[in-house]
């Protein structure tokens, strides 16, 4: 079962105190049109979020430490945390 939160059925969120998110999208996950569609439906209902694309990726890509992109992801979401942090 799949779950399409930002489907045409989405529930409004926008009167929701809803986290501040970061999506990340490679390139070769055959997921990513969901991903952006995600990215998008966050921003259009006004809702702060990042976008951050790796081209050259694979899906879950950042579960293989050999490649530098998994530790750039990695470096990025810490660094996304100590800023959502420092906001409270």
């Amino acid at each position: 079962m799949a779950a399409n939160v930002s489907g045409p059925n989405a529930a409004d969120i926008s009167g929701l105190d809803y986290p501040t998110t970061m999506v990340f999208v490679a390139g070769f996950d055959p997921l990513k049109d969901w991903q952006k569609r995600y990215y998008d439906w966050l921003r259009k209902s006004g809702k702060e979020a990042t976008l951050i694309e790796y081209p050259n990726m694979i899906h879950a890509f950042y579960l293989f430490p050999e490649l530098p992109e998994a530790s750039q992801l990695i470096m990025q979401v810490k660094d996304f945390i100590g800023k959502q942090l420092c906001k409270d």
